[in-house]
């Protein structure tokens, strides 16, 4: 099993609550199961692009279990009822076909939202994608998730999109050169 690559660290949100940001275990499979159902339909709706019922522990498993190269994922958690539960994930998963290019997702409970974390989570997996060779996401993002478009625009970081039957292709690019600093793409997203 691969060693976790960071100690844990405790972050403020906007509105002053605490919580912790580290990367994922094998052994969050059940926290992980616990914060989808405490997501809104349209949470999930928007995250998994379908109105999944359930995430059965297998899928749980999987989601959970990362080599911490090209399967990475950071997890925010807040210490409650004295479990610790997940609010957040933020994760990668890197193209066996392109190593520099991975797939993206982040979920925060909605509780959670439009508090930082969301940021704070992405500026620590870029940085962490970066130092394991990879120069870019792609996410694919419903046409009706506004926040997550606003929320990849407000990174800063340069984009290119498409839109193909209601669902963006979005490629975020972690690595760029000093003449795309200069001319930023200014696409829709």
């Amino acid at each position: 099993m691969p060693e976790t690559p960071a100690k844990p660290e405790e972050v403020t949100l906007r509105n002053g609550t605490v919580v912790t940001i580290r990367p994922i275990r094998p052994d969050d499979a059940p926290r992980l199961q616990a914060l989808f159902y405490r997501l809104s339909p349209e949470s999930i709706a928007l995250r998994f692009l379908g109105h999944l019922k359930e995430l059965p522990l297998e899928q749980a498993q999987q989601l959970a279990t990362v080599d911490y190269r090209t399967r990475m994922a950071l997890v925010a958690t807040r210490q409650q009822n004295g479990e610790e539960d997940i609010i957040a994930v933020a994760r990668y998963a890197a193209d066996s076909a392109k190593p520099d290019l991975a797939e993206a997702a982040i979920v925060v409970e909605d509780e959670y939202q439009k508090r930082g974390l969301g940021t704070l989570l992405l500026t620590r997996l870029v940085a962490y994608a970066r130092t394991h060779g990879i120069r870019a996401f792609m996410a694919t993002v419903h046409h009706d998730n506004v926040q997550i478009m606003r929320f990849i625009r407000q990174s800063g970081l340069p984009t290119e999109s498409k839109l193909e039957a209601g669902i963006w292709q979005i490629v975020v690019k972690l690595v760029v050169s000093e003449a795309e600093l200069l001319e930023p793409d200014w696409s829709p997203v």
